[in-house]
């Protein structure tokens, strides 16, 4: 009887039990409500860990037990706060104010201000309450004033942070709060200052409109001849241009009337005569025609020179103001231009670095800017320019492969990879698969062992020594990092040798009057494993470049033994044929002999 009352009691306690877990089941399954996000979701959606990661501008970072967490995450528990303005930059209220990282408020953030020369500007909400924390609302809900808005189109001029970084022409510089932000980043809440407005086509720069003069009665050409010196100079050298062949007259680019002869009347303003452009005009006067695809379509020209020219280093100066850079008119010579495929042109492949090295040679102009003026002389003497101006072999890079012409800017360290891969892509695709190719501070990339402008042809002596530019300047002796580039140079250098050796024996065997085509092919069969070894030690995988070091030396080994084996198979045949051609001298001698004695024999006649 115990025994059953002991077991009845226990399966009450089971269904008590029981049914007061499934009363808190749905409690437990339920998460706290988290706090609602403070701003616009929509456009930001991916940018959760961009911020809340770092704390980047002070926000909120991520509690531990977050950890590996996504973006799509994110919002499966923390939704938009009902009442949020549907449009980046628009308003938003603030639902609490209090400490996060223990200085910063929510209110202050949303209060934070950016100035603008003397008027401050209410910078957006950017910060998100922990989500951690209960929310607590305020009893006076704060509101986050709209983002400043962009008061100048965008075609064009859509890296914010070329300008607003270091302030370029009075342009507000990023707040500290702003740190880490990308020009991506900013159009989310900064919008423009009317609807589309960052949309707009860029405005082409007009054509000057003027009366139009018979080619053989053209005033301005008349009477600047007439002038002499400098004026009948100009004249002559833009009756030598590309412009002048294809009808670009005197008045297409500086105004007046060419078909009177007065200087009053020619050089009225009413005939829009401009005279001399200003240097800053230059640009946007040469767009005027430049830029329209309807003009440039018969000369199959592209129509993007004046774009690239306003995102150049070149244009970014002169927007500034600084007339001593680089222009239209500098580079293509002016009143003499003529086409870039015109050997005497300046901007023909052979005379590009001579066109660069006129400003960058000179230290009066390079001063301001910190830049070496000793570019073009190492250009001269590196293996790219002695293949450009020595060997005249114009698939050879100029400054202008590097740097780029109309959109001209400095490469920078970081992308010199991608400069230099765009002509070596199989050692780029090596060299991005190292260890040199992470972005660990200190790892080099192809300028640290080749240089810049003095790019020399490389040796294997780049693989012993300490020197600028050698392996030992960064791998001592006793590293086994040391040991690793001696085992390839080791790879590398006896291969090369065994090609060496295969190509002698060939000269040997050719010199032998041997016919030496098979083996030819294939050494160079062996030459291009070589060639994909050098490529492949970019690398530093031992076994990869073995690989190819291994089968290079093969076949030159194989080459080296048939040439010498024809060599020495043609002194075998040469031997025989010298015995056999002995034994014929012998027999026709004892022929002659014996043909004599037996005349002897015969009776006189």
């Amino acid at each position: 009887m115990n025994k059953l009352w002991f077991r009845v009691g226990i399966l009450i306690s089971l269904s008590v039990a029981t049914g007061l877990f499934l009363i808190r089941v749905p409690v437990l399954a339920r998460p706290p409500a988290q706090k609602p996000v403070p701003h616009v979701i929509e456009g930001r959606e991916t940018l959760c860990l961009a911020c809340h990661t770092d704390g980047v501008a002070g926000a909120p970072k991520f509690p531990a037990d977050h950890a590996g967490r996504t973006n799509e995450q994110c919002l499966l528990c923390h939704k938009e706060r009902a009442g949020n303005a549907t449009t980046p930059g628009a308003q938003a209220t603030v639902e609490s104010t209090e400490t996060i990282s223990g200085t910063i408020t929510a209110t202050a953030i949303a209060t934070d201000t950016v100035t603008v020369g003397e008027t401050e500007t209410a910078a957006p909400a950017q910060e998100t309450p922990s989500p951690t924390l209960p929310a607590t609302p305020s009893p006076e809900p704060t509101t986050a004033p709209s983002a400043p808005r962009i008061p100048h189109a965008l075609q064009g001029r859509d890296d914010c942070l070329a300008c607003h970084s270091k302030g370029e022409g009075g342009a507000p510089v990023l707040t500290t709060s702003h740190a880490g932000r990308t020009s991506d980043t900013c159009r989310l809440c900064h919008q423009p200052a009317e609807p589309g407005a960052g949309e707009i086509p860029q405005i082409l720069p007009t054509l000057i409109p003027h009366p139009t003069a018979i080619q053989d009665q053209n005033s301005c050409v008349q009477c600047h001849t007439n002038l002499g010196g400098k004026f009948a100079e100009t004249v002559q050298a833009w009756s030598g241009s590309i412009h002048s062949q294809r009808g670009v007259t005197c008045a297409d680019c500086h105004g007046g009337d060419p078909t009177n002869r007065e200087k009053e009347a020619a050089h009225s303003t009413s005939a829009n005569f401009v005279g001399k452009p200003k240097t800053v005009d230059i640009p946007a006067l040469c767009a005027s025609c430049h830029a329209r695809v309807e003009l440039m379509r018969q000369y199959d020209l592209p129509t993007d020179q004046w774009a690239k020219y306003q995102q150049s280093i070149h244009g970014k100066e002169l927007a500034q103001g600084n007339v001593n850079v680089a222009t239209c008119f500098v580079c293509h010579d002016g009143h003499a231009t003529k086409e870039s495929t015109d050997p005497s042109a300046q901007v023909y492949p052979l005379n590009i670095p001579a066109l660069c090295g006129s400003c960058h040679s000179n230290v009066e102009l390079m001063k301001p800017y910190n830049i070496p003026t000793n570019q073009y002389e190492l250009y001269t003497k590196s293996v790219h320019g002695i293949g450009l101006l020595q060997k005249q072999d114009l698939r050879a890079p100029s400054c202008a492969t590097c740097h780029g012409t109309h959109g001209a800017a400095p490469p920078g360290f970081e992308e010199v990879a991608n400069v230099c891969g765009s002509c070596h892509t199989a050692t780029q695709d090596y060299y991005l698969k190292s260890v040199h190719a992470s972005n660990t501070p200190g790892t080099p990339k192809c300028v640290t062992c080749h240089g810049r402008y003095d790019v020399e042809s490389p040796s294997d002596a780049m693989f012993h020594g300490d020197g600028a530019r050698e392996c030992g300047s960064c791998h001592t002796p006793t590293s086994p990092q040391n040991a690793a580039v001696q085992e390839i140079s080791s790879n590398i250098e006896s291969s090369a040798r065994a090609v060496d050796e295969a190509a002698k024996a060939i000269k040997e065997a050719a010199g032998s009057a041997l016919i030496v085509a098979p083996e030819e092919a294939k050494l160079a069969e062996a030459r291009t494993s070589l060639i994909t070894a050098r490529a492949a030690q970019h690398t530093l995988n031992r076994d990869t470049i073995k690989k190819r070091t291994d089968a290079a030396t093969a076949k030159a080994k194989e080459v080296t033994a048939d040439a010498q084996q024809a060599i020495a198979n043609s002194i075998f045949r040469r031997e025989i044929m010298a015995i056999g051609l002995a034994i014929m001298v012998l027999a026709i001698s004892a022929l002659w002999l014996v043909r004599r004695e037996l005349y002897k024999e015969l009776p006189k006649k």
